[in-house]
């Protein structure tokens, strides 16, 4: 059986405080959390293969070899070309 996780990509701004709503909080976002970071150095280590979904529906599949704060790249064969997708293009991304 597979077992496939998701990772969303979602970007969350941070709530302010009002008078109106004083008990709402900062959110953290991901990427001060090092939560994102963590998750893609830890595909990279394992060299899983996944499939990432963008915002419009478009797929692709491989294995995630690089990232940096606004981008990522994707290899899609072991020697074969690499693709770099923009992180805010990303729905989620799923192991296989």
């Amino acid at each position: 059986m597979s077992f496939s996780k998701r990772h969303h990509f979602r970007r969350r701004h941070p709530a302010r405080q009002t008078e109106e709503n004083p008990e709402i909080q900062d959110v953290e976002q991901p990427e001060s959390a090092g939560s994102e970071s963590a998750y893609l150095r830890s595909l990279i280590d394992s060299r899983a293969m996944v499939t990432v979904v963008l915002t419009n529906g478009e797929r692709f599949q491989g294995r995630i070899r690089y990232y940096d704060r606004h981008c990522f790249s994707l290899g899609l064969s072991a020697k074969g070309p690499r693709i770099f997708l923009r992180k805010a293009s990303v729905s989620y991304i799923a192991e296989e």
